[in-house]
């Protein structure tokens, strides 16, 4: 196997291509889960969504959310945690992942949320998504909880 060459610490000097956006984790007692991280660490919510169970909390910089799962399908989750990466150009990234041989899915829209996303695995198997805005002003609603 070729050893991988160690990465070079790079200063940011301009916006980034792909940002992450959020950490999600995946529960069983998703209401109880969302009390928690608000009151036991004083994250603060900017999205909250029970029929969807569906929690977005500011954690400083840095964002976290809370997706519900049925009990029942907990265990057979791959991965409870997924990250979710902002890009400008979901079309582009998606074009430059399957050119080096990644499986990526096909772009799907949520025009209720007002989004599209690309899914992909990392080596280990851990979920990603890829998601840009359909109408860019839509990320001022999160412009709060952005690094």
């Amino acid at each position: 196997m070729a050893e991988v060459p160690e990465p070079e610490p790079q200063a940011a000097t301009e916006l980034p291509r792909i940002e992450l956006f959020m950490t999600v984790i995946r529960v069983a007692n998703w209401s109880m889960v969302v009390r928690w991280y608000i009151d036991a660490l004083g994250l603060v919510p900017v999205l909250l969504d029970p029929q969807h169970q569906f929690a977005l909390l500011a954690a400083g910089n840095g964002r976290l959310g809370v997706q519900g799962v049925a009990e029942a399908q907990f265990d057979s989750v791959r991965g409870k945690v997924r990250l979710v990466f902002q890009v400008r150009d979901l079309d582009r990234e998606r074009q430059d992942l399957a050119q080096r041989g990644i499986a990526v899915s096909s772009p799907m829209e949520n025009r209720e949320e007002g989004y599209r996303e690309v899914r992909l695995n990392d080596p280990e198997g851990n979920s990603l998504r890829l998601f840009a805005w359909i109408d860019p002003a839509r990320a001022s609603q999160f412009a709060g909880s952005r690094p």
